[in-house]
């Protein structure tokens, strides 16, 4: 029995890695800055907030004897805080100059970017994400994501793939100005943003996509009608023959939600591969439009990938963590399917 719950991660500093508050994020611990030049190389000058909150600043000894029970994200430096049509946003920079893209009033960290290393993907779960190069067959043509965020992904993907059409969908139209003024993201001609709720794009759609990103979240939980059968049965008939269907779940505490989601998604996705961010924090699911997602096929797949960018980016270690069939029957014993008529996202436990 974990002594806090994910909502409420230790972060463990002096073992080298820091759980962050709330949905979204586990990520290594690295030394701060030493040197000034390198803190404002790091860190532009950028109009902030009047938030009253604290200047970032490394930890004494005590302090860091006292986040190794509970975080303090409010010791953060606010750089922005701003009210949307959908959240109260806030862009904060911790005492590593690493910056959260954070929903509250959960403050779960919705993305995390270093300035200093900004093709370096910090986020774990964002890290997982990136399996989907050892299931594709071919460079992808037409890529779709549903949540934007601080754009993390879609940047990686950019970068693998200059040539390749990509399409976010994101409900909040002030998402995508923070994340190209915040955390380095930035649109080009061959990038489609559409701001709109992501179930009644793919439900309108009659594009079809080689790879479909999920990964949409509020401050809480992710939106009910992104987590059901109907919703899986659209996005299965927007991929092209062979797509892969990438989702990020986010544990948030939630046994039976996890459970659920798994359960629902593998109706539609009967060979779906599950794989364990972490410490169960977040779960990565793989689904391939008509054919199984093969471990074997993704070491190959892995050991021929040349990512000299990404040095953090172990795949291999990454592919070890599927669920065995066993665990998934164990995991998924007893779990509702989520329906539009019925999908208690915010109730399960």
């Amino acid at each position: 029995m974990p002594l806090l719950t994910p909502s409420w991660r230790r972060r463990l500093i002096t073992a080298g890695i820091i759980f962050a508050v709330g949905s979204a994020e586990i990520i290594p611990a690295h030394a701060a800055a030493t040197a000034a030049a390198t803190t404002a190389a790091r860190s532009p000058t950028i109009p902030t907030s009047t938030s009253t909150t604290a200047p970032a600043h490394q930890p004494g000894f005590w302090q860091r004897l006292g986040d190794f029970f509970l975080p303090h994200p409010d010791r953060r430096k606010v750089l922005l805080q701003k009210q949307t049509p959908y959240f109260l946003i806030t862009v904060e920079e911790d005492y590593q100059h690493y910056r959260h893209l954070v929903f509250n009033p959960n403050h779960g960290s919705q993305g995390i970017w270093d300035p200093a290393t900004p093709q370096k993907i910090v986020s774990r779960y964002c890290r997982f994400s990136t399996l989907f190069l050892t299931a594709i067959t071919r460079p992808p043509q037409r890529v779709l994501f549903i949540g934007l965020g601080a754009g993390i992904v879609p940047r990686f993907v950019r970068e693998r793939f200059p040539d390749t059409q990509i399409d976010l969908v994101e409900i909040d139209p002030e998402i995508p100005g923070i994340a190209a003024g915040y955390f380095g993201f930035a649109r080009d001609d061959r990038m489609d943003i559409v701001i709109a709720d992501g179930r009644d794009f793919i439900n309108r759609t009659r594009k079809h996509y080689d790879v479909i990103f999920i990964d949409a979240y509020t401050a809480v939980n992710i939106p009910f009608q992104l987590t059901t059968v109907e919703f899986f049965r659209r996005i299965r008939a927007a991929l092209t023959p062979h797509g892969i269907m990438v989702a990020n779940i986010a544990h948030l505490g939630k046994d039976d939600f996890i459970g659920a989601e798994i359960r629902t998604a593998g109706t539609v996705f009967p060979a779906l591969a599950v794989f364990i961010c972490g410490d169960g924090a977040n779960y990565l699911l793989l689904g391939r439009n008509g054919g199984a997602i093969d471990s074997a096929r993704m070491k190959a797949a892995a050991e021929k990938l040349s990512l000299p960018a990404h040095p953090e980016l172990n795949l291999a270690d990454m592919i070890a963590t599927r669920m065995e069939p066993d665990e998934l029957t164990d995991r998924t014993r007893g779990a509702i399917i989520l329906k539009d008529d019925f999908a208690p996202v915010e109730t399960l436990r």
